[in-house]
């Protein structure tokens, strides 16, 4: 596979976290990216059209936020969609068990199942204090921050701090620290 693809449930569990948000005006952008919510999701979405898509609904949603606020928060509804599902109300529900330490570790592993090209790294820099390195932020790095928030948050992280930092206009770094 060379071509860089985002699977079919990353799609559609943005769409399902959007819910009734998702206006007929909304549809129309979307399609005219490349996205037809009206049909069957495709097994694959190029990572062009899906950051195209991301901008368009953060901006839709959010339009008088700053740009990496309307991408973080919709990074946050991605979570807060996961829980509306059977099987990702049960998985959320035991983060706070594990705890944010080993929630952090497993967002390497979470991140590789949404598309074929993005890399994580986590450098542990201490308890509660970790760097995250991720190959490719789909245009901002607002919607990873929002995701790595709210998981944290449910896992139970307090005085949360995610911060990014060297955006390059695809890859970036985030600073996480919580107290332990």
């Amino acid at each position: 596979m060379s071509d860089e693809i985002v699977y079919r449930h990353t799609i559609e569990g943005l769409f399902r976290s959007i819910g009734r948000r998702l206006t007929p005006d909304l549809k129309n952008k979307l399609r005219d990216a490349g996205l037809d919510l009206d049909v069957q999701i495709p097994r694959n979405t190029p990572r062009t059209v899906f950051a195209e898509v991301l901008r368009i609904t953060a901006q839709h949603l959010h339009p008088d936020a700053e740009v990496s606020e309307g991408y973080r928060q919709l990074g946050i509804s991605i979570i807060q969609g996961v829980e509306q599902t059977m099987l990702g109300k049960a998985l959320v529900s035991m983060w706070p068990i594990f705890g944010p330490e080993r929630v952090v570790v497993r967002i390497r592993e979470s991140f590789a199942t949404v598309n074929n090209y993005q890399k994580t790294e986590l450098d542990t820099q201490g308890p509660a204090h970790h760097v995250i390195r991720v190959s490719e932020c789909n245009g901002n790095p607002g919607y990873l921050q929002g995701i790595i928030e709210a998981g944290l948050t449910k896992a139970g992280a307090r005085n949360l701090r995610v911060e990014p930092f060297d955006f390059d206009g695809h890859a970036c770094s985030y600073r996480v620290r919580w107290e332990p």
